[in-house]
């Protein structure tokens, strides 16, 4: 049993023995139903977007109208949905089809709750003309059926929720980047253009919320490693670095999982409060990095080498706007000095933030991103180490801008990123239109460049695509 195991066994412990010493929850923080309480969470984090070098969702998906019936009556309440999605790729594929997206995607929820119990399913039946295998892997999320949740939430008192099961989990402030955010990602969804809410991948966890007075806690406790859903070639053409090139699905990279139950376990915790206007929080997570960037002992795989993150972040008003301040230090736990090349150093992440609106029903957002290596000199001695993991310093600039027209039900955005140090970047868009309450349809495009092939965006930018989709809700 590891640490983080005996550390969460003991708080639990602990925390049942002063229950009768913690204050109550304050009024502003304890709505009768999780969803409400939710969303008030869920406002004062930014929408969506390990910093955009792992372009990691800030906000999960709201709540639909079913969901929050359902949590007010005792009975099972169901909604669903059908998402049919056709894209393509722009420039000559490889190793991969010309066609990135051919699917249709049918989801499932129900939501009951009891007087202090509240049970989640939500499960997706995917018919994928892409993939090459359709049995299922909860894991990787591929195959006809993929389990998005399936959790319980006790609230045992009116100062704690407990919430058990495979859950969607977020924390942070940046918009497509994600420095405290350690939960897994889907970045093969994101790149081909699946719903923003895809990014986020699943967990299965146990996270405990405390709330009170001074300062609101949450702790996750996840049994076994969830690591980042990663393009390895299956889907995304990425570069190899054992073979020094851009490959897709003919070279696979391969990689290993940390995957002992309790032994390749999780923390993760946030302390978070507002006072005045703006919102603070500390982070804290001791696990693995999400994304394979160690290598095996003969270099012929992929490894999630052990890591531990502490972080702030602090959010409010500024200038007419939203300003957001978050900086993370990953402590890369096997190496401390940096003097092994096949484990990826320790390194400081700053992102710094900017929203407000410019006109009516108009807003615009700039970000600054940067990423500071520690020990950096021992990486180069490894030539598959040096090719995917080239630079000391990254920064990127990202750029968003969304208009609404609400009388049409028409939202449009384009989100931009540029890397200064890597010389490449990133644009997304999307158009999206709601017909009725039911029926949207939704256009988008995914463009990568860059002119080395080892870097974070030109490396995928043979995977450029753009997309239509239709998604009707009942």
């Amino acid at each position: 049993m590891s640490l983080r195991t005996i550390f969460l066994i003991g708080f639990l412990l602990a925390l049942t023995s002063r229950a009768g010493a913690v204050p109550p929850l304050p009024e502003g923080l304890k709505p009768p139903i999780e969803t409400e309480r939710d969303a008030a969470r869920t406002q004062s984090e930014p929408d969506l977007p390990e910093g955009l070098i792992n372009l990691d969702l800030k906000e999960p998906p709201k709540a639909d109208s079913a969901t929050e019936v359902a949590a007010t009556k005792p009975d099972w309440r169901p909604s669903a949905f059908i998402d049919t999605r056709l894209g393509t790729r722009l420039r000559d594929p490889i190793d991969q089809e010309q066609l990135s997206l051919a699917e249709t995607r049918l989801q499932l929820k129900a939501v009951r709750r009891w007087s202090n119990i509240t049970a989640t399913v939500a499960v997706d039946i995917l018919a994928d003309a892409i993939s090459d295998s359709n049995t299922p892997d909860l894991n990787t999320g591929e195959g006809f059926v993929d389990l998005r949740e399936a959790n319980v939430l006790w609230r045992p008192l009116s100062w704690i929720d407990i919430k058990a099961g495979r859950q969607i989990l977020t924390w942070g402030t940046g918009e497509y980047l994600f420095l405290n955010d350690l939960f897994p990602k889907d970045y093969n969804s994101f790149f081909i253009g699946r719903p923003d809410a895809y990014l986020k991948a699943p967990s299965d966890a146990v996270k405990v919320s405390l709330f009170g007075d001074i300062a609101n806690l949450d702790i996750v406790y996840s049994p076994q490693f969830d690591s980042d859903r990663f393009a390895d070639g299956a889907r995304l053409s990425v570069f190899n670095p054992f073979q020094t090139q851009v490959t897709g699905n003919r070279s696979i990279i391969e990689s290993t999982r940390p995957a002992d139950v309790f032994q390749d376990d999780e923390l993760a915790a946030r302390i978070y409060q507002t006072i005045g206007a703006y919102e603070g929080a500390l982070y804290f997570y001791s696990g693995f990095w999400k994304s394979p960037l160690g290598f095996s002992s003969n270099e012929s795989a992929l490894r999630h080498n052990t890591l531990t993150s502490y972080g702030g972040s602090i959010r409010g008003p500024a200038k007419g706007g939203i300003a957001n301040l978050e900086v993370a230090y990953y402590n890369s736990t096997e190496d401390p000095s940096g003097d092994e090349p096949s484990v990826p150093n320790s390194q400081v992440r700053f992102l710094l933030g900017y929203e407000r609106e410019l006109a009516k029903d108009f807003t615009g957002a700039v970000q600054v991103y940067l990423e500071q290596t520690i020990d950096y000199g021992a990486l180069t001695q490894s030539i598959p180490v040096a090719a995917l993991r080239p630079d000391k310093t990254r920064q990127v600039v990202t750029l968003r801008a969304r208009k609404v027209w609400p009388e049409n039900q028409v939202t449009a955005t384009i989100f931009a990123a540029f890397s200064s140090t890597d010389q490449d970047g990133y644009i997304r868009a999307n158009l999206n239109w709601s017909i009725t309450d039911n029926l949207t349809l939704e256009a988008g495009s995914n463009i990568l460049y860059g002119a080395q092939q080892t870097t974070q965006f030109a490396q995928l930018q043979s995977n450029s695509n753009i997309f239509v989709a239709a998604r009707y809700g009942f």
